[in-house]
């Protein structure tokens, strides 16, 4: 039953096409968002008042993770508690056995890069439609020849394990395992799809250039952390194959890229309204009509995106992005000589580290009172290279009218097992002072 439920789904997609209209995709939301109201909000305690009054979606409350979290067992359709879920969900971590279910749905744990814990629920139907996308636009099925496919993931779960099928052999890579384990396992594997985070896959191709490993995969899925310029040009040039980019979080399958390697936004099966930063960056909410267990209503993501102003040769008329630039805390903040905060873009200051130098690897740089900069390097000079990248951007926040910084340099990546990498973080609050700058 399952399976059918993906053949059904792969052929509405089919034949749904691809919107080249945006009047007409707008009509189709609005068909989706109508139904999903009546259908699936009535059985939601949070929302049912709202859906029978037949409120427009603007009327429904704005979502972020912290009133999820607090309104969980309101919100969802099944009438789960908070605290059986995250017992189930607690256990399964401890055990590394994703298969439980609780009331027919997957229960699944979230970290993602805010370091706070998150709960979602995904039925059975829920893991055909999310089965049938990902077959229909990130990992073509091959008939005739079974391709298998790597996965490095934090945590398994039913919902990812649904792509395994006899033209897909799916195989888990444990994230909290070393990574030289996860090589030997890898190369005895000979993936012809690997999908994992870019500081993954760049550790990857890393150990491919060593000759410590062996592989030729014919696709490369990236998802989970921002994908920048400097990781995707050193993996592609590893690999020569094709890269795919996935926006996929706890609050849905979001965007993946074209063929022509252009992310666009999955309008189809959500609604995404645009709290704009500036004239190309914007935050997204999103409305998903495919998500009935646990509705996802006008929830607010920490996210940046980059809207592409060029329309895309694709032609469809889905949102075509120009990068993810990572979450609205990656933005650095500092005082300005009028009292006005400067804001500065994590695209900017990543741009500028890596146009400063080639001696290093990876980077990431904090905001914690002071700028703090911790380098892997290529290079064994730490200092030059250090002092290269620190000139740099005290010349470049200077031209922001930032002045009197300081930098502290570290050699080597501090970082959790399992943590994702975020290039650029904000540790201070967004209201700073001139004390705070300094130490």
């Amino acid at each position: 039953m399952f399976k059918l439920k993906i053949i059904y789904f792969l052929l509405v997609y089919t034949l749904r096409g691809t919107f080249l209209r945006r009047e007409a995709l707008e009509r189709f939301q609005q068909r989706k968002w109508q139904r999903f109201r009546k259908k699936v909000l009535a059985r939601s305690p949070f929302y049912q008042k709202l859906a029978q009054q037949k409120a427009d979606l603007a009327d429904f409350p704005l979502m972020n993770k912290t009133a999820f979290m607090a309104n969980f067992d309101q919100i969802n359709t099944l009438g789960i508690q908070r605290e059986e879920a995250m017992q189930v969900a607690l256990q399964a971590e401890i055990e590394r056995d994703f298969s439980p279910e609780l009331k027919g749905a997957t229960v699944g744990l979230s970290t993602g890069t805010s370091g706070t814990c998150g709960l979602f629920l995904v039925s059975a139907t829920e893991r055909a439609q999310w089965t049938a996308m990902v077959l229909r636009r990130v990992v073509p099925i091959q008939f005739f020849k079974r391709q298998k496919v790597a996965f490095f993931l934090r945590a398994n779960s039913n919902l990812y394990s649904s792509v395994q099928s006899a033209s897909l052999e799916f195989r888990f890579f444990d994230i909290f395992q070393p990574i030289e384990k996860l090589l030997v396992a890898l190369a005895d594997f000979h993936p012809h799809i690997l999908a994992a985070q870019p500081s993954i896959l760049s550790a990857i191709a890393e150990g491919q250039v060593a000759g410590s490993i062996s592989i030729q995969p014919q696709l490369l899925i990236s998802f989970a952390e921002v994908l920048n310029d400097a990781d995707k040009h050193f993996i592609q040039k590893t690999f020569q194959v094709p890269l795919r980019e996935v926006y996929q979080c706890t609050e849905g399958f979001l965007a993946v890229t074209c063929k022509h390697g252009t992310l666009h936004l999955n309008e189809d099966i959500a609604i995404f309204e645009k709290k704009y930063l500036d004239e190309s960056r914007f935050i997204p909410i999103i409305t998903d009509f495919t998500r009935s267990s646990q509705p996802i209503v006008r929830y607010e993501l920490n996210d940046v995106l980059v809207e592409k102003k060029e329309p895309c040769p694709c032609r469809s008329c889905f949102t075509a992005l120009e990068r993810i630039e990572g979450r609205e805390d990656d933005i650095l903040v500092f005082p300005g000589a009028d009292g006005e905060l400067i804001k500065v873009f994590p695209d900017l200051i990543c741009r500028v580290i890596a146009r400063s130098t080639e001696g290093f690897r990876t980077y990431r740089l904090r905001q914690v009172g002071a700028l703090e900069l911790q380098l892997e390097l290529e290079s064994e000079d730490f200092q030059v290279v250090s002092a290269t990248i620190s000139a740099a951007l005290h010349v470049f926040l200077q031209e922001k009218g930032i002045s009197g910084l300081i930098v502290k340099c570290k050699q080597g990546i501090e970082r959790g097992t399992g943590e994702k990498l975020r290039r650029v973080e904000r540790k201070i609050p967004l209201l700073i002072t001139d004390s705070d700058q300094a130490e």
